[in-house]
């Protein structure tokens, strides 16, 4: 038989058991076909299409739940991307004995940084596979920007994650110094490359001004920043006049974004209200015809257009228009009932008119909104809530945890999993992991960057602070735990973003072990006696009282061991009063 027509017969093998491969069993002819693989390239060592067929193979198997993974996993991983490396970027010798498809060097490139980013957590290492993916020559266009779409918010989480802060000044030449970290020089220098390559490719493409504008508005040139995303709301409006390539739909929610992206640059770079309330006037009357007709709006276009008045209303708000400002975020929960933007900014501007009703009776914020506003703080989380607002909530917790567990007699040693509820950026697991080093420490969060963040948190002894982090509603996340699997669950500040906590509790009950503990913080609220004892409160946040906790308690299945009121915070030069809370499952 034929070199050829051998090798068509592995591949084909290969296909066919690659497709009755499952993550969780590797059948029979899987194993045959990674067998075949493997000996063939002993023969060959620098066969793409074989390497490409063994890389998908072993792929199926080691993919782990993106959580965790363990030791003999890993091997595989790095075995996978070494295989997929060899056909994205072959050598010299091979390109010109074989030279593999354009498309399977892009698709083998691609998937080795997607298993960098979600299954190793390597931003730089899955930056690395992208951008070689994004330089290959003779790629198509749309495959250029697919790869430029993932890598820019990458190098931007990146630089924004980044403790130390980078100085830059660009030269008029265009060429950019900065006087840091060669680190943080390289991500940003990376991020402007990306978008003059897309620029180059695809001059009409406004998302590489939009991107360009986020990495000047990171590095502090405002008024270039907002000259970038000028440019992108212009090429906007001219891909959605010439109506070509998208949805009307897609293009009209596009020049909305853009408009609002520009308005917020403009008063960054020290334009006047005028200014910035003209680019959102333009996107309000641009889509007037569409909010005729409500059933008309698609998903995303109704996202952009509640973004919009929110953006209106916040600038009528800091000029001192408060009723104009109310009148903007009442269209926006028009359009959206549950828009938790518009529904804390009308809590924060309540005088006792009917604006209350809005508000008075929430009982939860949009968890959408909850996630976006921490994935804007992650960067600066830690030094301006603990540095400058002096929050202590995560030693409170701590502390009365430790405290209760004394008074009870109950040592600390029983305590052997502990899920940190919201652990944003590990505030609270960091001290755990240092005092009570036996304790597995799984963390869940709404905000996909807190956990990022809280996933490379080391503890004194250079270990992970947690085993997994899971991006996850709270409820949702403990409703998937074996009953009765759990020692302690912990939430520091975090009650006062979800509101209404009688799923938790619920939920918190049944994975507990029989006297499992939970402990949290509330924000203090004193009502009238009729009240429900749950208030949304100016500051954006829930009040919880004494009454309502002990009544969700008590109806979950639990007793009040401990609480201790306490002061949480500052805001506005005041202090913040609350209480730390220890419940324990009764029997």
């Amino acid at each position: 038989m034929s070199t050829m027509k051998a090798t068509t017969l592995l591949l084909l093998h290969a296909c066919l058991a690659l497709s009755s491969a499952q993550n969780s069993i590797t059948p029979p002819n899987v194993l045959e076909a990674i067998s075949i693989c493997r000996e063939k390239l002993k023969e060959d060592p620098h066969f793409p299409r074989i390497q490409y067929a063994l890389a998908q193979l072993l792929d199926s198997q080691i993919t782990p739940p993106v959580n965790h993974i363990d030791d003999t996993n890993l091997v595989g991983v790095h075995e996978v991307l070494r295989l997929y490396h060899a056909v994205g970027q072959p050598s010299v010798q091979v390109i010109e004995k074989r030279r593999p498809p354009i498309h399977l060097r892009y698709e083998s490139l691609i998937r080795a940084g997607t298993i960098a980013k979600d299954i190793l957590h390597d931003k730089l290492q899955a930056i690395e596979y992208y951008n070689m993916a994004m330089n290959l020559d003779g790629i198509d266009n749309s495959s250029i920007l697919l790869a430029f779409q993932t890598i820019m918010p990458m190098l931007l989480s990146l630089v924004n994650n980044v403790d130390q802060r980078i100085e830059i000044t660009i030269e008029l030449d265009g060429t950019m110094q900065a006087v840091d970290s060669p680190t943080q020089n390289q991500l940003i220098q990376n991020a402007f490359n990306a978008c003059n390559l897309l620029e180059k490719k695809c001059p009409t493409e406004y998302i590489v001004d939009e991107y360009r504008g986020a990495t000047l508005r990171i590095i502090k040139q405002p008024e270039l920043a907002y000259q970038s995303y000028h440019q992108a709301m212009e090429k906007s409006k001219q891909c959605l006049n010439g109506g070509e390539g998208e949805s009307d739909q897609m293009l009209l929610a596009n020049f909305v974004r853009t408009s609002i992206l520009v308005a917020a640059s403009a008063r960054e770079a020290g334009y006047g209200f005028q200014t910035q309330m003209s680019y959102l006037l333009d996107a309000e009357k641009v889509i007037a015809p569409v909010l005729i007709s409500s059933d008309k709006q698609s998903d995303t276009l109704r996202d952009r257009i509640v973004d919009l008045y929110n953006n209106m209303g916040i600038a009528e708000k800091k000029q001192g228009s408060i009723k104009k400002a109310r009148d903007y975020f009442r269209e926006s929960l028009e359009i959206n009932p549950s828009d938790g933007h518009a529904i804390v900014q009308l809590a924060s501007i309540a005088d006792g008119s009917d604006v209350d009703d809005v508000f008075s009776n929430v009982q939860e914020l949009d968890p959408d909104y909850v996630s976006a506003l921490f994935d804007g703080y992650s960067s600066r989380f830690e030094s301006e809530l603990v540095d400058v607002l002096g929050y202590k909530g995560h030693s409170l917790v701590y502390d009365v945890l430790r405290k209760s567990l004394n008074r009870i007699g109950k040592s600390p040693l029983s305590i052997k999993r502990i899920i940190d509820l919201g652990c944003g950026t590990g505030l609270l697991g960091d001290i755990v992991s240092n005092e009570m080093p036996w304790v597995i420490i799984e963390g869940v969060d709404l905000s996909q960057r807190m956990v990022e963040i809280a996933r490379e948190r080391k503890s004194k002894r250079g270990r992970n602070v947690y085993a997994t982090v899971t991006n996850e509603d709270a409820a949702k996340y403990l409703s998937a735990l074996e009953k009765g699997s759990i020692d302690c669950i912990l939430a520091s500040d975090v009650f006062i973003y979800i509101g209404d906590i009688s799923k938790v509790f619920e939920q918190s009950w049944v994975c507990l072990v029989s006297g499992g503990i939970v402990g949290f913080t509330v924000e203090k609220y004193d009502g009238p006696y009729s009240d429900s004892g749950l208030r949304l409160l100016p500051s954006g946040r829930f009040g919880h009282s004494r009454s309502y906790i002990e009544d969700v308690a008590n109806r979950s299945g639990f007793e009040v061991l401990s609480w201790e009121d306490c002061t949480l915070r500052q805001q506005g030069g005041k202090d913040v009063r609350g209480s730390s809370v220890i419940l324990r499952k009764i029997q």
